[in-house]
């Protein structure tokens, strides 16, 4: 169903990849029912791609498509089924200064229409997500909700969290605002989110997963008016990004030279947000195809 509710849409995607994460790999291209897809999508003009994946959990499944060179990603969940205006009523919000739009997001059973959220972050554990409610107009918001259209490459998943996710769509649209971006939910962008009450990550039904994963989150809530620093790297890295500190807005240094730059220990940034590959500037500088300094590359990053 969200196979064909993807290849229905109004305005069609450029490409459509689809990420396998089950524990057994089946080639699905002979299988009866889903040959027929294939097909569609072809007949569609959809270009489609389906890929293994790393049974590592959804997030490191963004990850890749987030950094596939694309400049905008639609990420829909296996059980979300969107109608189909929705790919294009969201992108008729892009606009330079926006990284992140979602629709509604109704769940069968749930009825939050008489709610009045904020979309605010400091408020995520007393109210609603706005999305799960019918919106009536552009409001921008501090996170977003399961599926939704975002600008690629800029910011990085969390890879520190469990297999399970939980939380990893609020960290990364959060890291998007972060950015300097708007977040934005619209109306007349309708999805149908059908959630199973078991499989996928709720398969493990490990609440030490969640509870790991709310840990990170927390601890990065906790530094949520602060910029995180990461400098896992060399004694001449923290020279070069001595000359960028003073530019950064209220950082915390996570570090391991503090007598360049006076800092906490990288192996407390592990402890606390889980996964620091995020902050690897090589890596960065690698993706970016970089051809300036390594001090710009840092002010990229940072500012």
């Amino acid at each position: 169903m969200a196979l064909q509710a993807v290849m229905n849409q109004t305005r069609k995607p450029d490409k459509l990849v689809i990420f396998d994460d089950n524990d057994e790999h089946t080639d699905l291209r002979q299988d009866p029912m889903y040959s027929k897809y294939f097909f569609m999508l072809e007949r569609k003009g959809i270009a489609w791609e389906w890929l293994w994946a790393g049974k590592k959990g959804q997030h490191h499944n963004h990850q890749l498509a987030n950094c596939m060179g694309y400049d905008w990603v639609w990420r829909v969940d296996d059980d979300a089924l969107p109608e189909p205006g929705v790919l294009e009523q969201l992108a008729k919000h892009i606009a330079p200064d926006v990284a992140g739009i979602g629709g509604s997001v109704f769940m069968p059973g749930h009825d939050f229409e008489t709610a009045k959220p904020t979309g605010k972050i400091d408020y995520i554990d007393h109210e609603p997500n706005p999305q799960w409610q019918t919106i009536h107009k552009v409001r921008e918001v501090d996170h977003l909700h399961c599926t939704f259209l975002y600008r690629a490459g800029i910011y990085d998943y969390n890879l520190g969290l469990s297999r399970v996710a939980h939380r990893e769509e609020t960290l990364f649209s959060w890291g998007l605002k972060l950015k300097g971006y708007k977040l934005l939910v619209v109306p007349n962008a309708v999805t149908w989110h059908l959630k199973a009450p078991s499989g996928g990550i709720r398969m493990d039904n490990n609440d030490q997963l969640f509870a790991h994963d709310e840990q990170i989150f927390r601890n990065t809530m906790a530094f949520r008016d602060a910029t995180i620093v990461v400098l896992n790297n060399g004694m001449g890295d923290h020279v070069v990004f001595k000359h960028v500190l003073p530019s950064i807005k209220n950082p915390v240094v996570f570090g391991c030279y503090p007598e360049i730059i006076p800092c906490r220990s990288i192996a407390e940034a592990k402890d606390l947000f889980g996964d620091i590959e995020m902050y690897n500037i090589y890596a960065k500088m690698d993706r970016w195809k970089w051809k300036s300094s390594l001090e710009s590359a840092y002010r990229k990053l940072y500012l």
